[in-house]
Parts: C-alpha cells; structure tokens; sequence
C-alpha cells in the first residue's frame, strides 16, 4: 500500500522531480552568499503531522515476532556454510542484523570454533569475498592473503565482483591486496554498462555511489532482493514488515521534532537560519536507525539542527567578526544570562543553546544512568564555535590556512567530534566518572578519522558553491595554493586522504576494546551518512535530490506485503 505523498512538498516545491517550472523557482531562490538566504524549507509540516501509519499497530508486533520465530528456524536449519553466510550478508543488507545478535554470533562462532578459517577447496573469487566479507565485518580476524590468486585473474562474474568490491572497503592501511581489488573491481563495475540487467545495473550503480551499506540503502535492497527469484521470502517477509514498522517509529519520532522546532520559533527572530528538521533527523536516521535508539535521534536531530543555525550565524548573517567573538564568548560562559554586547535575536539564539543543551545532558543522564554530561556537551559545544570563529576570522582576514590548519581545525567545525560525544553516552556502557576521559582517549583516533571524513566530504561536495560565494577555504583551495596543482588533482589527493582514513577506522573497528564497539559502529556512520548528504553538493542546505528522496523513501512511503 504505497501512499501518494506530493503533498507533504510546501506549494512553491511540489512534482519537483522533473518539473522544469521547480528548477527554474530554484535557481531563483539559490543565491546563496556571506550574508544571503538558502533555499527555502520544501516541507508542509501540517501534512508531516497528518500521516497515519498502520504499522504501529500492535497486530503487526505480534506478526514480527512471528517472521522472526521463522528466520531463526530457516538459520538454524541451514547447513551449508556458504548459504548461511550468504544469508547472514543479506540479513545485514536488509537492515535486519540488530534482531538476531545473538544467532549470529553464536554461527560465526561456531565456524572459527571448528577451525573452518580457511576455504576448504572452495576458492572461488564470490565465496572468498563473501567469508572475508561477513566475518570481518563482525570483527574476525581474517587476511588478505586470501585474495593473493583471484585478484589479478579475469572475472566476469558480476556478482562476485560486486561482493570484492565491498570486501575492498574494509581495507587496513598496508594491506595492498585489497587496494588492488578495490581498483580492478571498481574499473569492471563501471565498464559494464548496459550488459547488465535493469535490477542488476541500479545494484551496481548504487554501490559505485555507495558502498557503505546503512539504512538508506535498506529499502532499495528489500526491493532489489525482491525481483532475485534466489531469495528467500521468510527474510523478505520481514524485511519488508520490519522496514515498515521502523518507518512508523520514525513517523512518530519526527512529528514530536517538529513539533519542538515550530515552539522554539527561532526564524522569528533569526529569520537567515535554515529551517532543516527533516532533513537533520535524516541525517540521525542514517547514523543510527534502530527502534530502541529513539532518545539517540532526538538528541542528534536537535544538535544537527542546532549546529547548522550556529553554522548561520557565522556564515549568513552579516555579523561582522567583532560581534561573532562577543557571542563566542557569551557562548563560552554558559551562564544563560543575557548579553548587553549582543542583539535581541543573537541573546535568544544563545539561550535556545543553552536549554537545548541542558535539557539533552539531562535526558542522557535519566535514559543512560550518566553523572555530569553537562560539562563535556558544553565544551564539545564550545569547540565547535571555536573553530567555526577561527574560519570567521580567516574569512575576514582573507587568510588561505595551509591544509594542516584547515584539517586540524575542520575536524572541529565539521561537527564530527560533537555529534560522536552524544553517541558514545547513548552506546557506552556507564562508567565511573573518571573514566569517561580515558575511555574518549582511547577513541580519539577513531573520532579523528571520522571528523576528517566528515570536512573533506564537506569540503568536496560544497566546494563550487562556497567558491561563488567567496567562502572560506576549503581542502581543495589549500591544496591547490600549497602544491601549486588543478581542482582535479587536488579533489584526487582529497579523495586518496578519505580512503586512508577509511582504512584507519576499519582497524580501529575491530581492535578496540567490546565495551567500545557499538560506540565505533555508530559514529563511524557519521562518516557513511556524510558520503551520502555531500556525494552531488550538499543534501541538507539544498534539500534538492539527496535529501528529498530519502525523507520521501524513509518517512513517507511503506513498502508492499505480499
């Protein structure tokens, strides 16, 4: 039963998808500059609030628990190693690994127990790929040796490469096997075209685009697995109920969102800040999906929220620097009083921080059992104002900052870092109080990695919009003044620099201690969600293809039963 939803568009943005009246009403709201506007908000919040879902109701619960009670059956009666492997790598594709945790350790443990670590004569390129695959995804260790006399062969098999293609992706640094495999599979991918079926080329096109698979990625998958006579219509059955009844949860989620974003009554006296609720619980939706992670997205919808408002003032409200370091400073204090330096409107915005803030340290310390969030929210807040000041002065000071000084100081104002402190008190394990630093510490490398990602993403998808309005710099303007080198090369060597960084949380992933790896899972999906909002520009500020599809995809639209 899938709905006709047009009307959750606002008037000035409905049909968009091919409507040339659309593009034309947007190129005449997209002049963005220092001190311009964005387009507008394309949603109609009314419509938003007026959906039903009949996924919420609690037949469909006991229907769920149903379905799972035969996918259970259907891996425990599964005896071959390979189809249970295959069928473990397709319940994670299908957004359904959270509901059987403990089945899947217990058969991945199984298999390591019996020594079955290798590939018992059957070393085929999809086989070798899948095991490598599914097992080092769930933090096994297993070598790239295995690929040492199927890379270099010739492959036509689509799927097989597909399946390297996405073991490449869980690369170490060194491991230069997998490096190989990346480029041979991602060179045969693209060169295959039109040879390929209609569902197969999508399949295809989808994972050169995006290969980190997440919840975005789930319904297209349910859909894709659909038309494969191959699979089974036990996990199909519910994949498809299970897709739903999230998207009821997630429903619900965003009503009580806007509901908050609409009594806040910011624009009133902020009206140059973008009004982006959907399209920031997106982005939460995208970091972490599952039902029992609620509080968890409506802290990150807030704080996204909040972060591109501040992003706002410093970038599009024709503050000059003097008044951006009076509000850093009021800022820094956070004693909630009212600043004489600063206006009525600047004053309100800092008080929306600050009960925003409160409110969410609060919560965390009521679902999470944590003792003092406050002050570590309060500083992350502060470093990030700190560095979004530091581009301000910058800008003003027509400064090109070396790639080094843009980096250290993007990770900040990428907002990685801070997005990541409200994950690891939602996903950590409470500890004694002085342990929370030690325990930051230790994923401190981890956080970098997925804040650069995060800015040179950023930097790669926003970089010919900042450049037309006379922005500060980016990676891409660094490089190119450093080295002396074209865009092109420089959106290279940028894109090389995500790679590694990729590499190094891949490793992080699987060393690190259990009591951080929900912690590493979920923040890393900051950096996956970040591919996607900058993949063509920027989803969130321009609300134009990226983000429109998916709100309309994940929040609007209830896949078929059969």
């Amino acid at each position: 039963m899938e709905s006709k939803n047009g009307g959750l568009l606002a008037d000035h943005d409905r049909g968009k998808y091919d409507s040339s009246q659309v593009h034309a009403m947007i190129a005449e709201t997209d002049q963005i500059q220092k001190t311009g506007v964005y387009r507008p908000n394309i949603w109609k919040y009314d419509r938003i609030e007026a959906l039903r879902n009949e996924y919420a109701d609690e037949k469909y619960e006991r229907m769920l628990g149903k379905l799972i009670g035969e996918v259970q059956g259907l891996l425990s009666n599964t005896a071959d190693t390979w189809e249970k492997l295959e069928l473990l790598d397709n319940m994670e594709k299908l957004g359904l690994t959270y509901l059987f945790e403990h089945e899947i350790k217990k058969v991945l443990d199984t298999l390591v127990s019996n020594n079955n670590l290798n590939l018992d004569g059957e070393k085929d390129l999809y086989n070798t790929a899948l095991f490598f695959t599914v097992l080092r995804k769930h933090g096994f260790h297993v070598s790239q040796d295995m690929f040492a006399d199927l890379v270099d062969n010739t492959h036509s098999d689509m799927k097989a490469m597909l399946k390297l293609f996405e073991a490449s992706h869980l690369a170490f640094e060194g491991e230069n096997i997998l490096d190989r495999a990346n480029l041979i599979s991602r060179n045969y991918l693209k060169s295959i075209g039109s040879s390929a079926e209609d569902a197969s080329l999508a399949n295809v096109t989808r994972s050169l685009k995006d290969p980190y698979n997440i919840w975005y990625n789930v319904k297209t998958q349910i859909r894709f697995h659909g038309k494969n006579t191959n699979s089974s219509s036990h996990l199909l059955n519910l994949a498809r109920y299970n897709f739903n009844m999230i998207q009821a949860t997630h429903q619900k989620e965003v009503k009580e969102l806007l509901r908050w974003w609409k009594a806040l009554d910011l624009k009133r006296s902020l009206p140059f800040i973008r009004n982006r609720v959907m399209e920031s619980f997106v982005c939460a939706v995208g970091i972490v999906s599952e039902p029992k992670y609620g509080s968890l997205r409506n802290w990150l919808t807030k704080s996204i929220t909040l972060i591109l408002v501040l992003d706002d003032v410093f970038d599009a409200s024709g503050c000059t620097l003097e008044e951006l370091e009076n509000f850093t400073s009021a800022l820094n204090r956070w004693d909630g009083e009212q600043n004489e330096k600063l206006s009525a409107g600047m004053n309100i915005c800092l008080q929306t921080l600050y009960d925003t803030i409160k409110n969410i340290a609060s919560e965390i310390e009521d679902v999470y059992g944590w003792n003092s969030v406050s002050p570590h929210l309060q500083k992350a807040w502060t470093t990030f104002c700190q560095s979004m000041l530091k581009e301000a002065r910058w800008f003003n000071t027509k400064y090109t900052p070396s790639l080094k000084e843009h980096t250290d100081n993007g990770r900040n104002s990428s907002s990685g870092p801070l997005l990541s402190l409200h994950i690891f008190f939602a996903l950590v394990t409470k500890t004694e109080p002085n342990q929370v630093i030690e325990l930051l510490q230790c994923t401190a490398k981890h956080q970098h990695n997925v804040a650069l990602i995060f800015r040179l993403c950023n930097d790669l998808g926003n970089y010919a919009v900042e450049i037309e309005r006379s922005d500060a710099s980016s990676s891409i303007q660094c490089i190119m003044q450093e080295q002396g080198v074209s865009e092109e090369v420089a959106r290279d060597q940028i894109k090389h620099m995500i790679a590694n960084a990729w590499k190094k949380i891949n490793y992080q992933c699987q060393t690190q201690s259990p009591l951080l790896q929900p912690y590493l899972k979920y923040s890393a999906n900051i950096a996956r969600v970040a591919h996607v909002v900058y993949h063509n520009g920027d989803g969130v500020s321009n609300a134009d293809g990226m983000t429109r599809n998916q709100v309309m995809d994940l929040l609007s639209e209830p896949l078929l039963l059969t």
